[in-house]
């Protein structure tokens, strides 16, 4: 549990502990204690005394997103990964924070930006992928955006055929 701004404590969500054990996974992967990992946290323009990671990864401290970017700067592994609740097989059912129980696989295509949790894709790709992310799908789907902008529906152009004149 951990002290929210308003001083009640609170517990940690899933997504938080899935954090949580991706920190201690990683350090324990780089062989590294706490020490130096705050040093390296240092090196990367985020201070983290020994006892805040500690902390972290007992539950007792929140990261916020600055922390999730640093965490993954010095164990070398994108901000999602760490976001990522640990799972062997796609098929696992897992949870995020604002989830039902769902598989590690849907977990995972919704936190990189592959496919929505539920809703229209396409609505989802026009403001989960950054624009330029998004032209490429398009471009690749063979979509245009580049149509002029217009409130009158389209109009067929007929042209008058021999027998008619």
């Amino acid at each position: 549990m951990v002290d929210n701004m308003a001083g009640v404590r609170s517990e940690l969500g899933p997504t938080a502990q899935a954090v949580a054990a991706a920190v201690l996974r990683h350090r324990e992967r780089m062989g590294w204690g706490y020490a130096r990992l705050s040093r390296e946290l240092t090196k990367v323009g985020r201070d983290i005394p020994p006892l805040g990671l500690n902390r972290i990864e007992s539950g007792a401290r929140r990261v916020d997103v600055d922390d999730l970017t640093a965490l993954a700067v010095v164990f070398g592994v994108s901000p999602t990964s760490l976001m990522q609740p640990q799972s062997a097989d796609p098929d696992q059912l897992v949870q995020l924070t604002g989830t039902n129980m769902i598989p590690a696989k849907r977990a995972w295509d919704w936190l990189t930006s592959g496919y929505p949790l539920s809703g229209s894709v396409l609505s989802f790709y026009n403001y989960a992928l950054p624009a330029w992310e998004r032209d490429a799908v398009e471009e690749s789907l063979g979509a245009r955006r580049d149509y002029p902008e217009t409130t009158e529906p389209p109009v067929l152009e007929t042209t008058s055929s021999p027998a008619a004149q």
